[in-house]
């Protein structure tokens, strides 16, 4: 099955009659040479790049995602406390969902093959890894594991946003809010240790210092994209 994009006529080119290949008539009949510039067709966004071609492309995405929930519930079982499993838990039930969303919406546009199911496609990938990668940092706070996950979550994809060619609106929207999210609950963790005595004393290190700093880089990231998403492309 080959790309729906690659099947559509460049918008722009002139079908010339015979005798006058790589010529058009003006006002008259002095030719007119055409420029390469003028039928090139302008290259499809990235989200429709990205739509699958191949079946085994549908299932990339959410074999990835199961690995990942499988991979965390068996770490916090070998390693984890009572509340590092239930977060793990969590974690890995919220990961399988967005995998299952991956896979029906990959499926639907593989079959349809339109510019509309590689839309919906692009809006389920964009809040299903952002949503997962904001979970997975909360949940990193909340066991009281490094909070390298919501480093590289804030820096990291921020960064992907910078070199990518054309940022929809969407992306930059899912992100700014995801990115508030973590910062709400960071905020709740660093409250929480301060005035409630009754918390995991061995937790105070992350949930007071690492939480303080997620708190304002998510917030700085909050506020960034949303005033990108003003400037953004619809699509």
């Amino acid at each position: 099955m080959g790309p729906f994009y690659a099947r559509r006529p460049r918008p722009g080119s002139v079908r010339c009659p015979p005798g006058r290949a790589g010529a058009r008539t003006g006002g008259h009949d002095d030719p007119v040479e055409t420029r390469d510039d003028e039928t090139a067709e302008e290259a499809p966004p990235a989200w429709v790049l990205r739509t699958p071609i191949r079946r085994r492309e549908v299932w990339t995405y959410p074999v990835l995602a199961v690995a990942l929930a499988a991979a965390v519930v068996v770490l916090v079982m070998a390693v984890g406390d009572v509340l590092a499993r239930v977060v793990g838990v969590t974690t890995a039930v919220v990961v399988t969902a967005g995998a299952v969303a991956l896979l029906l919406a990959g499926r639907s546009a593989y079959d349809e093959q339109s510019r509309e199911a590689s839309w919906r496609l692009h809006v389920v990938r964009v809040v299903v890894g952002v949503t997962v990668a904001g979970v997975v940092t909360v949940a990193s706070l909340l066991s009281g594991a490094s909070f390298s996950a919501a480093l590289g979550f804030l820096v990291g994809v921020p960064q992907a946003f910078h070199f990518a060619r054309s940022v929809p609106r969407i992306d930059r929207l899912v992100l700014a809010c995801t990115s508030g999210a973590v910062s709400v609950v960071s905020a709740v963790l660093v409250v929480a240790r301060l005035v409630a005595d009754g918390v995991l004393r061995y937790r105070s290190g992350g949930w007071v210092g690492g939480a303080a700093v997620i708190v304002v880089l998510a917030s700085v990231v909050s506020v960034v994209q949303f005033r990108a998403a003003a400037r953004a492309p619809r699509r």
